[in-house]
């Protein structure tokens, strides 16, 4: 993949372009549009659902989660409700509050949109094994917590 795509005249540093190929590969819109067309709502939903389904919460955590508004992650749950991908339950230590699950299906539906997302661009998938090798322990270099990390990879 060359400099970015973007500003291909622009000069980047190796931080820079790494960075921005990387945004790249993670924010594709072709794998974006893919999640929306296999589940039928926008990418936004999808990942309102996604979280839910992670994650059972309040509307306010969701909202600050997402970096939405309130009002406007009332509409998405309203829509996700009428769906039957998620329903509002009474919360166990809070009767004020409501806590948002996904339902059966929504589940189904938030499994469908893990698989399609986890699957790895096939640019990185066409890299040979030495070059992802060497990719990984760069990778797991900027881990922030190396407890998570798995076993090593082998010197390319």
């Amino acid at each position: 993949m060359s400099p970015s795509k973007r500003y291909p005249a622009e000069a980047m540093s190796p931080a820079d372009e790494a960075w921005d190929i990387m945004r790249e590969l993670v924010l594709d819109n072709e794998r974006r549009r893919e999640v929306s067309d296999a589940l039928g709502m926008s990418f936004a939903r999808a990942k309102a659902l996604r979280r839910i389904y992670k994650s059972p919460s309040t509307m306010g955590e969701l909202a600050t989660f997402l970096g939405i508004d309130p009002p406007y992650m009332t509409i998405v749950v309203d829509d996700l409700e009428r769906q039957g991908l998620v329903e509002r339950k009474p919360h166990p230590t809070d009767r004020r509050a409501k806590l948002v699950e996904t339902t059966a299906r929504g589940k189904e539906a938030a499994q469908r949109a893990r698989v399609i997302l986890n699957r790895p661009p096939a640019e990185l998938a066409a890299l040979p094994e030495a070059e992802l090798a060497a990719l990984l322990r760069g990778l797991r270099a900027l881990r922030p917590d190396p407890v998570t990390a798995v076993a090593p990879v082998p010197e390319g």
